[in-house]
């Protein structure tokens, strides 16, 4: 019953069926009876991906984010009679809000499931009735990243083998630690920056770790020395710059992996890295074993070689020539490595001095502990001056730190792993409004009744207003970014359910974010009441105190006059 352009679905449908697969996939199901699947208690495999929630006509006329938060409507004891459940698969089916907790109705023998792009808001327990799931996808559920703790998957730690969890913005991996039997965990395309020994110690039986399309940068501690099943990792296009020892130990460990895409130094490390490279080409394609020979490492200063790394065993499985590029940072320069004369190293130093053992934590590398103290008290010095500076502009540094962690948000949607350059949205770069207006829907009649007729209908300003000028049938993100980007300046209608409202915060901080990325100065607010100070946000406090802002006069018709006649002012100043 795939792409069968279904609708809907009567009660009775399944009556007198016995079923073992179903398969209602790339349907337009916007909700399914409450008791539809009663009499299918053999069903094993279950699949409702990718439904076609999308609303058309006076819904979505009616409330133009209706795409976002339109979905599959779930009675929340759906699952319940499916006693037999082993394969759930609900990918790309975004579901209303209050459906998500008919997932608590899943019963306890369902072992794969996939969550992918549901738009599912958090980690609950009820997700996780059945505690025998093996494999579970929960990629692309922006939202769940942010409720991600410790204690997150521990109802899994008995049964959890196989994990992906792609282009969610995952920033931390302290919840890996319940779970032990994982094989396979794919992050890619998420925000990781940083990997620590404790993430994976518990890991014993990972097989495959996929963290490309991150932010990773090069780690000084084994990370990996615990993961003794581990045979392939893909570092693929992270912020790896230099190529350190423990690295090199941790790599050794491996069947294959993958560092392509990464700007890597043109160090020793690296050049006498890939060279090894190509000494033994294997009969797979696009893979190099590293080196019959084994690397040695020695310690400086002494007779006798401590370790030897050997990586014969270690394949590249994504080798290309352009995508092993060093880079030369004194002359900005990408450099072929194959080419760069031999390091004049002596064989016993080649990777690093100083190799630390497995389990030990630390090289001991100071020696001169007379240069540590001298080196502690300048740092002390620093971090005096350093705290007394933050004790004085702190509000400004928060809020600094606030711009930033919102403009990830934009990097997220315009960053090549997302693929939202594809839609053609942001390549228009000629203005085609006079201003983007942000406003609650509490205020749409003030807009309507009074801004609408006093810009267009007077001064030919024209407005970007959501319910009318969004394009149909793309994102809201992109929706909102792309009028940004083609509106000439950025109007704020302020009120209390404007800082109630989660979109219209957002247009705040990405407004701010849009002023400082093009160096705009186009930012008008407009109070429509008094905010009260223990309800006004620290952005928009920043913004009162930086931007001059117009009051809308509730009562005095003259004053209302005047405010137009600024208003107008002032845009068709910035028209001009």
């Amino acid at each position: 019953m795939r792409n069968c352009s279904l609708r809907t679905l009567p009660e009775a449908f399944f009556r007198n069926v016995n079923l073992e697969y179903l398969f209602l996939s790339h349907n337009r199901i916007t909700t399914l009876p409450a008791e539809i699947f009663y009499p299918l208690r053999s069903l094993l495999h279950l699949d409702l991906s990718n439904m076609d929630t999308r609303r058309t006509g006076e819904e979505r006329i009616e409330n133009p984010f209706m795409k976002l938060i339109a979905g599959v409507d779930l009675h929340q004891d759906i699952f319940f009679p499916l006693i037999s459940l082993v394969f759930l698969d609900l990918s790309n089916t975004r579901l209303e809000y209050q459906a998500f907790i008919a997932l608590r109705s899943v019963q306890r023998r369902v072992q794969y499931v996939s969550y992918c792009n549901i738009g599912l808001p958090a980690i609950v327990d009820y997700l996780f009735v059945s505690k025998k799931i093996a494999m579970l996808d929960i990629s692309y559920n922006v939202g769940v990243a942010q409720s991600l703790h410790s204690a997150s998957f521990t109802l899994l730690a008995d049964s959890l083998e196989v994990l992906y969890f792609k282009d969610s913005m995952v920033q931390q991996l302290n919840w890996l630690v319940p779970l032990q039997r994982l094989r396979v965990l794919n992050l890619r395309g998420n925000i990781l920056r940083m990997l620590q020994r404790e993430s994976f110690a518990n890991l014993t039986n990972l097989e495959q770790l996929d963290l490309s399309y991150n932010y990773i940068s090069a780690w000084n501690q084994q990370i990996l020395t615990t993961t003794t099943a581990l045979q392939s990792v893909n570092l693929r296009n992270n912020s790896i710059v230099i190529l350190t020892t423990d690295m090199l130990y941790d790599f050794s460990r491996l069947s294959a992996m993958g560092l392509g895409g990464n700007t890597i130094q043109c160090s020793c490390n690296y050049v006498k890295f890939l060279r090894n490279i190509l000494h033994n080409r294997t009969d797979v394609a696009g893979a190099y074993t590293i080196s019959a020979e084994p690397l040695i490492v020695g310690r400086r200063g002494s007779g006798t070689i401590s370790n030897k790394l050997s990586l014969q065993h270690v394949q590249l499985f994504d080798y290309e020539e352009s995508e092993y590029l060093c880079m030369n940072f004194t002359s900005n320069q990408k450099l072929d490595p194959l080419e760069l004369q031999d390091c004049m190293i002596p064989e016993d130093e080649l990777i690093n001095s100083d190799i630390p053992e497995e389990g030990e934590d630390e090289p001991a590398h100071a020696k001169n502990h007379t240069l540590v103290y001298i080196l502690v008290s300048v740092a002390v010095s620093f971090l005096i001056l350093t705290g007394v500076g933050l004790f004085y502009y702190w509000f400004h540094i928060k809020y600094f730190f606030k711009i930033m962690k919102n403009s990830a948000v934009l990097s997220f949607f315009n960053d090549e792993k997302l693929y939202l350059d594809k839609s053609g949205l942001l390549k228009e770069a000629d203005f085609h409004y006079d201003v983007f207006v942000s406003y609650s829907n509490a205020d749409r009649s003030w807009v309507l009744d009074h801004l609408l007729p006093n810009m267009e209908g007077v001064s030919q300003i024209n407005l970007c207003l959501h319910e009318r000028d969004f394009e149909v049938g793309y994102g809201i993100l992109e929706n909102i970014i792309s009028c940004m980007d083609r509106s000439r300046c950025l109007m704020l209608i302020v009120s209390e359910s404007f800082l109630l409202s989660h979109w219209c915060q957002f247009e705040m901080h990405l407004a701010q974010h849009r002023l400082l990325e093009t160096r705009r100065d186009e930012l008008i607010l407009v109070l429509l009441e008094d905010i009260p100070r223990r309800k006004c946000p620290k952005t928009l406090s920043y913004l009162l105190k930086t931007k001059t802002y117009i009051k809308w006069p509730t009562k005095s018709v003259h004053e209302q006059a005047l405010f137009w006649k600024r208003l107008h002012k002032t845009l068709l100043t910035s028209k001009a």
